[in-house]
């Protein structure tokens, strides 16, 4: 794993120094440490392992002012891993960039941050890849220093930089904006003065000037042609291809949820010969109250059909809020709270890992967003004079009957062709219930606050107006702006993700709705007319039972067993008697919430209850109280918490078949086979 940082500015002492720090912090993980500098410009490299065997650190200098984390491939530069740069790729990259940033970029894929000095132009760039799958920070200085990094935690060891929160950002994260949907601040932090750079951008500084360029966007996507012919082959090689870029390892970890997104993947690897690299691993639960959130009987059976030695993680253990028991845990979402819904397993993903000398693992997160589809159909099929299909669609949809048909005609073929009507109806039927009643404990102040993020979200569907498509609106509305787990720093290991490679996205948007989704299939049930490309492109890999799932697994269970466990916890936290800063702030009444707090852990001994969507707010209330008040024992210790440590076994897991790997560890008491 990498951290880089760069620095515009002619102070030497404050470079010393920044190095200095992050090096004594990366002590015991650090492996190596690359610098140079050119004229103003001072960048540096920082790879560590959370577990180095006793090795030493190596010191090495860059040789051209450039740094890269993650993977880039470039017709012109080939595939660039950051973890091994040689210097005559390292000086490629440069030149290559600098020839032509916006068009190098726009037609580049990869999980990757960038950071280049153009000398010539006395500039200093840094790129972001097309869906910021990785964060880059930055702060400026009073005197007009530049300060970046690829890591929150490094730009927190540089001593001028303020540890100052920004409270009123934080307080946006309560709203349902943040707690109901999947949102970030796309360049804003919760500290105040650090900012990070937008997803497809390039940022420049030149001469204490910051610009902000988007080089790929909705503007593309636009011009992008409907494809008329079966597009399930051309998703299956493109995501062959976004999976087979993203195999650098001897063996890379799969996330295999037992949907469909994740089983894409893992078939893709399969279809494009990288079967014996990539290690299928699933979370899954064993207690019985856990049923309706279990695929594991699923899972382990897929495993086996393909014959793919695999691991099941019993996560029952791992259910808890995330230092609800402050002090507790070193996993670290420094950027303000953890939004996952299982943060804990992610230390267990790296506990594997690291068993098998891997850092890497793919996931199918953007799937849901790009390739799931909604019952716009109609007006696609009208779009594309294709009248007889359309016709037909409406016919069978209405189940033959004429009152039906004149309904959904009105509502999803008329209506998105009158000005007036398409935005209203269009936010109606896509996006309305999303909107959920605030609870009670919020105060008036903070209602006020959730009014005007309302508001905030109606504009931002509105701006993709120019996609005529309501398929495609939709697509587009649920994949921008970016989930905030993107930016997770501490115990984890590096995540890439195939669903949110520029091919695949660009992809997604050529194909009309009508592929996405099948209505017929629909009606019989909403999830088994969705993801239809998906669901085509590995019938030859994937089995029945998987490529053809009716309904979707609910992990709802997941929120009320976490609650059951952290009990005494969460009570001792919002005790009545103590401080909570939530109140002070005036965003609830903790008298209000602790009443609220009591009944939902009453309910939660209730296995058929999974709380519903209270329980979003009753979790970013939690979480932003515990972050609020790790935050305020300041820096230096928020910095050790945050330090690179080893990750722990903390759920016992089930081996499917034979793992070599695994052969001096057998013996170890939560390790079962089958």
């Amino acid at each position: 794993m990498k951290i880089w940082i760069a620095m515009c500015s002619g102070n030497d002492a404050a470079w010393s120094q920044w190095t200095s720090n992050l090096a004594e912090w990366l002590k015991d993980t650090m492996t190596t440490y690359a610098s140079g500098c050119d004229g103003p410009v001072r960048m540096a490299e920082f790879q560590y392992r959370y577990e180095r065997h006793g090795r030493k650190t190596h010191q090495e200098g860059l040789g051209a002012a450039c740094v890269l984390d993650g993977w880039l491939k470039h017709a012109q530069c080939g595939q660039i891993w950051g973890d091994h740069m040689p210097m005559g790729t390292r000086n490629q990259l440069l030149q290559t960039f600098n020839q032509h940033p916006e068009g190098m970029m726009q037609s580049s894929s990869g999980d990757f941050t960038l950071s280049v000095w153009d000398r010539e132009r006395e500039t200093l760039c840094i790129g972001s890849d097309v869906y910021g799958s990785r964060p880059i920070y930055y702060w400026i200085s009073p005197e007009q220093e530049l300060f970046v990094s690829s890591d929150l935690r490094a730009l927190l060891h540089v001593h001028h930089i303020p540890f100052d929160i920004d409270y009123e950002r934080c307080l946006l994260y309560l709203s349902s904006q943040y707690a109901v949907g999947e949102n970030n601040f796309e360049a804003n932090t919760f500290f105040k003065g650090i900012c990070k750079i937008p997803a497809a951008t390039i940022a420049r500084w030149n001469n204490g000037r910051w610009t902000l360029n988007t080089y790929w966007g909705m503007h593309n996507l636009l011009n992008l042609e409907n494809i008329q012919q079966d597009a399930a082959p051309m998703f299956r090689n493109a995501m062959i291809e976004a999976v087979g870029d993203r195999l650098h390892h001897s063996t890379s970890i799969v996330e295999v949820s037992g949907g469909l997104d994740s089983a894409a993947v893992l078939a893709a690897a399969i279809a494009g010969g990288h079967k014996e690299r990539v290690l299928g691993v699933n979370i899954s639960f064993s207690g019985e109250d856990m049923v309706q959130s279990n695929d594991m009987d699923l899972v382990r059976r897929l495993f086996q059909d393909l014959q793919m030695p695999s691991i099941i993680i019993l996560g029952d253990n791992t259910l808890k809020m995330p230092n609800a028991e402050l002090g507790r845990d070193p996993l670290w979402f420094l950027d303000g709270p953890d939004p996952r819904a299982n943060v804990l397993i992610n230390e267990m993903y790296t506990a594997i890992a690291n068993e098998f000398g891997t850092d890497a693992g793919l996931t199918g997160e953007g799937g849901d967003f790009l390739f799931t589809g909604e019952e716009y159909v109609l007006d696609s099929l009208i779009r594309q004079r294709k009248w007889k299909e359309m016709l037909h669609t409406l016919w069978a949809w209405s189940d033959h009957k004429l009152g039906k048909a004149i309904q959904l005609g009105a509502a999803y073929g008329l209506a998105p062709f009158i000005p007036v009507v398409n935005d209203r109806m269009y936010y109606k039927l896509a996006w309305s219930d999303s909107e959920y009643e605030m609870p009670e404990y919020f105060t008036q102040a903070h209602m006020a606050r959730e009014r005007s993020a309302q508001r905030d979200d109606y504009m931002r569907y509105k701006q993709s107006k120019p996609f005529k498509y309501w398929g495609k609106r939709y697509h587009y509305d649920y994949t921008w702006p970016r989930a905030s787990y993107l930016d997770a720093v501490g115990v984890s290991m590096q995540s890439m993700h195939p669903f949110f490679d520029r091919r695949m996205m660009e992809l997604s948007f050529s194909v009309p709705t009508e592929q996405h989704y099948d209505v017929l299939r629909g009606e019989v049930d909403n999830y088994y007319g969705t993801k239809m490309l998906i669901r085509k492109a590995f019938t030859d890999i994937l089995p029945t039972y998987l490529h053809n799932r009716v309904t979707k697994t609910s992990y709802a269970h997941m929120a009320r067993k976490s609650l059951l466990n952290e009990r005494s916890n969460l009570l001792q936290l919002f005790d009545r008697s103590e401080e909570v800063l939530l109140h002070q702030l005036e965003v609830i009444n903790k008298h209000k919430f602790w009443e609220h707090l009591l009944g939902t852990l009453i309910r939660v001994s209730d296995t058929n209850n999974d709380l519903g969507m209270s329980y979003q707010y009753l979790r970013m209330v939690i979480s932003m109280e515990i972050w609020l008040r790790e935050m305020s024992k300041g820096k230096a210790a928020v910095l050790e918490r945050a330090k690179p440590r080893s990750p722990r076994w903390l759920a016992d897991i089930e081996i499917v078949g034979e793992l070599q790997q695994f052969k001096e560890i057998k013996n170890h008491s939560f390790m079962t086979g089958v």
